[in-house]
């Protein structure tokens, strides 16, 4: 089980959550040993609207390692490149966190994650990385810096069938007279 330290603000000690169905009971010894991180994947992402395309691409971004972080792009850094975001930066951090393939997530100030693969490199420093944007995207940002430190670059084959931009279609074709039904009534 992979779990994140994390500072408790109120009494400054660093903490660990353990899901309660893990098995591990109160009072139970655990060790915790960062060495054993040999391989962590990196997946930034947009998670706007979050839909199947997303989901499988960070299942198999997780299957490449043993740590897997996803950074999640600010409102800021989408707007740099594209259209505002649907869903709000924070609304979407808290979807990628509550993923079971993901061990960890951090804010993407940037379209390129070199910044936040350099922080990962510091901290893991004899462990590889490895950066995961989907297929879709000719250029991967962040691969240069990816490889200048001996990592890999993966591009697991895009799901276009529930991309946003299908998902945008559809509801436009299905609510072009702009009605909308309600079905809590």
């Amino acid at each position: 089980m992979k779990k994140i330290v994390w500072l408790n603000k109120s009494n400054g000690q660093l903490c660990v959550t353990i899901p309660k169905n893990s098995g591990i009971k109160d009072g139970d010894i655990i060790n915790i040993e960062k060495e054993k991180i040999k391989t962590i994947i990196y997946s930034p992402m947009i998670a706007d609207l979050f839909n199947y395309g997303h989901l499988r691409l960070l299942q198999s971004a997780n299957s490449l390692g043993d740590f897997h972080i996803c950074g999640v792009l600010t409102n800021e850094a989408v707007r740099s490149y594209r259209e505002e975001p649907i869903a709000d930066f924070r609304d979407r951090m808290s979807i990628i966190s509550a993923l079971q393939c993901i061990d960890m997530v951090m804010p993407q100030d940037n379209r390129d994650p070199t910044e936040n693969l350099k922080k990962i490199h510091e901290q893991f420093r004899n462990s590889k990385l490895i950066l995961v944007n989907g297929s879709n995207w000719k250029k991967v940002y962040g691969s240069g810096y990816i490889k200048k430190i001996g990592g890999e670059v993966v591009q697991p084959k895009f799901y276009d069938k529930l991309s946003s931009k299908n998902i945008i279609g559809k509801i436009f074709k299905v609510y072009k007279g702009g009605k909308v039904k309600n079905y809590g009534e």
